[in-house]
């Protein structure tokens, strides 16, 4: 049996065996004013169904092409106006957000719009099958991408959640698999009803950090993190117990799996 060390379990001895840190606290204003814009069910479902309704025709048209690759067939005006999936969705919004992004960096802008006779459309609409999405990681950005990439204060890139299945009628509806991202310009004739309801009913994205992005007279500004430091303990030897004890359950399972002998 072995010998009780005198204080061994006391409150002194726990104290002891503590030792001090300091803990960063980080007030950071850029995790702040990401929220998705909320959306009544009622309104989901309404603009899944004027989705399926606009969409259904170019999804005729992916399926022609996908069998029929050496005819020519027609492209609908949609084709140059749409982007399905997470890359070519991101790849456009950054591609736009490119000159709010030079804004803040101080750098000269480029230039105008009229000088460039091949600048793409300018996308509107953003639609994300939030909840059939299995990782956050692939919708976080957008809240932020889509602010960014906006045209003005008064002209900002919508960002629609769509109700939970939108995934599987999106595929189904334009013939591909795992649709659930995707982007419409607003220079769209047949997506006049779509466009209506979106902007009707879905607030705009709102990041206050950024809110002097779109303010001609606003020069960019660095402010220097505030960060402040607490004094707290962590207790000391714990990681080598509960390593200890695992490689104890690991050689237990070891020694049930032989066989002995007699």
């Amino acid at each position: 049996m072995s010998k009780h060390t005198p204080g061994a379990g006391s409150i002194r001895d726990i104290e002891q065996k503590k030792r001090e840190v300091l803990k960063p606290l980080l007030e950071n204003p850029f995790t702040q004013g990401t929220e998705w814009p909320t959306i009544d069910r009622s309104v989901a479902e309404t603009i899944m169904e004027c989705l399926i309704q606009v969409l259904s025709g170019y999804g005729i048209y992916l399926e022609m092409r996908s069998l029929n690759k050496d005819k020519k067939i027609p492209v609908p005006e949609v084709a140059g106006k749409i982007t399905i999936g997470f890359n070519s969705t991101v790849k456009k919004l950054e591609k736009q957000a490119g000159p709010n992004r030079a804004k803040l960096l101080g750098k000269p802008p480029k230039r105008s719009k009229q000088e460039q006779p091949n600048t793409p459309g300018y996308v509107k609409y953003v639609f994300v099958a939030k909840s059939d999405i299995s990782t956050s990681l692939l919708t976080s950005c957008f809240p932020l991408l889509t602010y960014s990439a906006s045209r003005s204060a008064l002209d900002r890139v919508k960002l629609v959640e769509l109700p939970r299945g939108a995934m599987q009628k999106l595929s189904k509806v334009l013939r591909t698999d795992n649709v659930s991202i995707i982007s419409l310009e607003e220079k769209w004739a047949d997506g006049k009803l779509l466009f209506d309801v979106v902007d009707s009913n879905i607030r705009d994205v709102e990041v206050p950090w950024l809110a002097a992005l779109f303010d001609e007279n606003s020069a960019p500004v660095y402010e220097k993190p505030n960060i402040k430091f607490v004094k707290t303990s962590v207790p000391v030897g714990r990681a080598n117990k509960k390593k200890n004890g695992v490689l104890k359950k690991k050689k237990n399972r070891k020694n049930e799996g032989r066989v002995l002998k007699p």
